[in-house]
């Protein structure tokens, strides 16, 4: 087993979003399909390139790395069945990714879920450096649930200066007392 590895998790770029589908099914935009291949050469050579099975992160995987991404269920968003997308979704996602669940959370999946299918997905590749085409609030569910983000109000700040795309890099040491640690500690967007 390796000393530590890195796991890089690409949020996506930005889709055309559609109120009448899906998240799952939202295409990157024009300007989203740029900022993810313009960043071919930004994004590390990895041993293994994963993806959630929604559109925009495949998109965003194949477009940056220049690779087919493995999907994995398990890395995409939040599961939340029924969710409006209204002039309230950026307030309620923000008060779940803050642990604040309330009433317009009814039915969706915890954090402690979210961290732990994520987390699942990762640990079945323990000796590979990971590139992990994925989500804004899962990941940071699951750097929370990890302690490389405070819960609460931290994690909720982290999430909203996340751009589209953006990049971040976990260190995980094989040594379990090692708090692992997140590079930048603010997201690089991609776009620049």
């Amino acid at each position: 087993m390796r000393a530590e590895r890195r796991i890089h998790l690409l949020r996506h770029a930005m889709p055309v979003p559609d109120p009448t589908s899906s998240p799952s099914d939202w295409p990157l935009s024009s300007s989203g399909r740029f900022a993810a291949a313009a960043q071919r050469d930004r994004v590390p050579d990895v041993d293994r390139v994963l993806s959630s099975q929604e559109i925009k992160a495949v998109e965003t995987a194949r477009l940056a790395t220049g690779r087919e991404p493995h999907c994995d269920p398990r890395f995409g968003e939040v599961i939340r069945p029924g969710e409006p997308y209204d002039d309230d979704v950026r307030a309620r996602r923000r008060a779940w990714v803050q642990s604040l669940p309330d009433t317009r959370h009814h039915g969706w999946e915890t954090l402690e879920e979210a961290a732990r299918r994520f987390g699942d997905a990762v640990q079945e590749h323990p000796d590979e450096d990971l590139l992990i085409a994925t989500h804004g609030m899962v990941m940071t569910a699951w750097l929370a649930g990890i302690g490389a983000l405070r819960q609460g109000r931290s994690a909720a700040d982290y999430w909203d200066a996340l751009p589209f795309p953006s990049l971040v890099t976990i260190r995980i040491s094989a040594d379990p007392r090692i708090i692992p640690s997140l590079t930048p500690t603010l997201p690089r967007s991609l776009e620049r």
